[in-house]
């Protein structure tokens, strides 16, 4: 059974769970459809996380794929996977980010490379409102305080009681850049460092001088769940929307940029103290 987690972890419990005993049963949709008498459609939404089976096709899907070692668990988190979040209710954000804030929440460990601004887990609140009113999107006095409570709640999850793994690679770049102002640049980068010294945080600097690196495509996030059979995802944030890759050869790919990026950046026991000097020579 999943410990509590977040709404958006329940469902892709689910979805995987359903794509997996298919694969494995050698099932394609089409032919669990033709099964099954359920549209091929309705099963590819299921596996996609667009939509919640009722209970009557989860349990025939199951059963067509001899899949009963899971049946109780999954038929027990329907009802959770199914409500409605206080987030997405009041969210006016792009949809695939609203489901990231969600993944985000339930994941157990997140890797990220940040090559133009400070990941929103790890932003001030200063840093954060400068980010949004500098966006360019003309968003009312109220939207922008929203998304930064939003933002404010989403940085507990680096300290709660059973906090997330964060692995952090970012850009020199990105901590001389005078985002804010000077004094909002330099309470970000004390912030970076008080979240450094947590057990469950590693941060390391590329350094601006290493060129060309496999990053140069921009940022990127890789997140694993505590989800059997479950390889995590990767998450791209464009302006327009937010992009999702599942596939193996794209989580390897990114996977291996991540783990070539960590090499290529300042371990982090040197990052550390570079990260005071740039705080340090901020005029």
């Amino acid at each position: 059974m999943l410990l509590a987690t977040s709404v958006a972890v329940l469902r892709r419990r689910i979805a995987v769970a359903l794509r997996s005993y298919r694969e494995n049963a050698g099932f394609t949709q089409r032919e669990a459809a033709n099964r099954t008498g359920i549209a091929a459609g309705r099963i590819n939404h299921f596996e996609t996380m667009r939509s919640i089976p009722p209970d009557p096709e989860l349990i025939t899907l199951l059963d067509l794929y001899e899949a009963t070692e899971d049946k109780e668990e999954l038929l027990a988190i329907l009802p959770a996977a199914r409500k409605r979040t206080a987030t997405e209710a009041a969210t006016t954000d792009p949809e695939q980010f609203n489901l990231y804030i969600g993944l985000e929440a339930g994941a157990t460990q997140i890797e990220s490379y940040d090559a133009m601004v400070l990941m929103g887990l790890v932003q001030t609140a200063e840093y954060a409102e400068a980010l949004l009113r500098g966006h360019g999107q003309g968003l009312s006095e109220a939207e922008v305080r929203r998304r930064l409570r939003l933002r404010l709640r989403r940085k507990e999850l680096l300290t709660s009681e059973s906090p997330i793994q964060l692995w952090l690679v970012v850009s020199q770049h990105v901590l001389e850049a005078p985002v804010g102002g000077r004094e909002v640049m330099r309470a970000q980068l004390a912030h970076l460092v008080e979240l450094a010294e947590l057990p469950n945080v590693e941060v390391q600097v590329l350094p601006g001088g290493v060129v060309p690196h496999p990053g140069l495509h921009g940022s990127f996030t890789i997140l694993s769940f505590p989800i059997p059979g479950d390889a995590g995802l990767a998450y791209v944030e464009t302006r327009v929307r937010g992009l999702f890759f599942e596939q193996p050869d794209e989580l390897q790919e990114y996977a291996q940029v991540m783990n070539h990026l960590r090499v290529l950046a300042c371990p982090p026991d040197e990052s550390i103290p570079l990260i005071n000097r740039i705080r340090k020579d901020i005029p």
